[in-house]
């Protein structure tokens, strides 16, 4: 099956996964234990245009939200465990002979061993105590299929009589040598692969419970899905969910406007708003909880964005040429495909204005004749709007700016029209460059 369309550039402008801590993935990153963390990302790293796959990634996340389960894992003990189950010595024998020579040390050359087994098996202990918890306050009834999938790998563990044993002994007993070597060899040996499926449940658990704390510390909705053929997209409440304070703005995308021709001035929220926008719907396309007060949306079959393009000094390409490279593999991947979500934040930045205007103009009029993508497309390029103003599929969309005595005022509310304000002059003006070189020409 084909895989979702994006590339490196789109993970790029939207910052889904960068390292600075200021991520989309961060931003939800909420897992307790490594493996949670890396489960989430694995998650959040596979996109997909499946609906099947969609609605159940959500399903289980809806789940975990409306239920709130205590799962109260602790890292250290977690990460204790995944040691203690790769130690470097054979597992130990479930037999008196094999358990005195535990009593007198002879087996271990070094108290580290010991200390390893001891804390492997009280943790592992600890762990199973919260999962058989965790595993009584799972309902299947009202659950996805998921939820049935987790209780039954849980349960086909927990049940076992050698771990109903275990997990039955009251909290610091103490065990006797031929009960210590016996659990080793359970857990080491016996058991070990059994563990380890255990272990990535708890992973997958630990990245659920992640997902659903975002929703509530953040009041995050649950995409919903249109499985029709043509493009809609209906969201209320949409913000960017690491920016402070954001401003939130209503969206709505249909096959009748398919085109939104994007305008306002410098600050004004144009980019801003063009990633919260993207990671919705990448967000949607994984299944996840995206920052809005509702999401209704088609399925597409790739997010293609242009934000933050930089010059390709390696190739020797200026940022037009850039541009122009990103417009055409952009092209490319439109003749492969049908049904994608493109983004082009500023087209045509990097070169002269007439340049700018005849090329932006002729790849929004070509891009307006593709009825079956979704395309945002930002510009500074206002005179452009009167010569498309005839084409009927496009959205007039702007920012709009107002002054309050000499200072420009932005309010980041998405409406209808095409912006009028330009304010970048005015903001050069406003820092005083000119004073400052006036003040150079006097000291030469």
């Amino acid at each position: 099956m084909a895989s979702f369309e994006i590339d490196r550039q789109t993970f790029k402008d939207l910052d889904l996964f960068n390292e600075d801590g200021n991520s989309i993935y961060a931003f939800f990153n909420n897992a307790k234990t490594i493996g949670g963390a890396k489960k989430l990302r694995e998650l959040m790293e596979t996109p997909s245009f499946d609906a099947s796959i969609l609605n159940s990634r959500r399903d289980t996340a809806k789940y975990f939200y409306e239920k709130q389960l205590p799962l109260p894992l602790i890292k250290k003990d977690v990460d204790f465990i995944e040691y203690y189950l790769v130690l470097n010595i054979p597992a130990l024998q479930s037999n008196v002979a094999d358990a005195l020579i535990w009593n007198t040390k002879k087996l271990f050359n070094e108290a580290h061993y010991e200390y390893v087994i001891t804390g492997g098996i009280s943790y592992i202990y600890k762990l199973l105590k919260i999962l058989n918890d965790f595993n009584d306050a799972l309902t299947i009834e009202d659950g996805p299929a998921s939820i049935t999938d987790f209780k039954k790998i849980l349960s086909d563990f927990l049940l076992k009589k050698e771990i109903q044993k275990f997990i039955s002994q009251k909290s610091g007993k103490k065990t006797s040598y031929l009960e210590f070597s016996y659990y080793d060899n359970l857990f080491r040996k016996t058991e070990i692969n059994s563990l380890r499926d255990l272990l990535k449940l708890v992973y997958e658990l630990d990245a659920y419970t992640a997902i659903s704390k975002t929703v509530a510390d953040h009041g995050f909705c649950f995409p919903e899905y249109d499985e029709i053929e043509h493009a809609n997209v209906e969201i209320t409440g949409l913000y960017h969910p690491c920016i402070k304070n954001a401003v939130s703005n209503d969206v709505a995308i249909n096959k009748d406007k398919n085109l939104f021709f994007l305008t306002g001035a410098n600050m004004a929220g144009k980019s801003s708003f063009l990633k919260a926008l993207g990671s919705a719907i990448y967000l949607a396309h994984v299944g996840f909880p995206v920052p809005a007060t509702r999401m209704r949306t088609s399925v597409f079959k790739g997010l293609i964005t242009t934000i933050n393009l930089s010059d390709n000094i390696n190739n020797g390409y200026s940022h037009y040429f850039s541009e122009v490279m990103r417009v055409k593999q952009t092209a490319l991947k439109i003749l492969e495909n049908d049904n994608l979500f493109v983004i082009f934040d500023e087209l045509f930045r990097g070169t002269n204005v007439k340049d700018a205007y005849d090329a932006s103009l002729a790849t929004i009029t070509a891009l307006s004749k593709i009825k079956n993508n979704v395309f945002l497309i930002s510009t500074h390029i206002v005179e452009i709007a009167a010569e498309l103003k005839a084409i009927d599929n496009i959205a007039f969309k702007y920012f709009d700016s107002k002054f309050d005595g000499d200072k420009p005022v932005f309010d980041y509310k998405l409406i209808d029209g095409v912006s009028s304000e330009t304010l970048g002059y005015f903001i050069f003006k406003n820092e005083g460059i000119l004073q400052i070189l006036a003040q150079g020409a006097d000291k030469h």
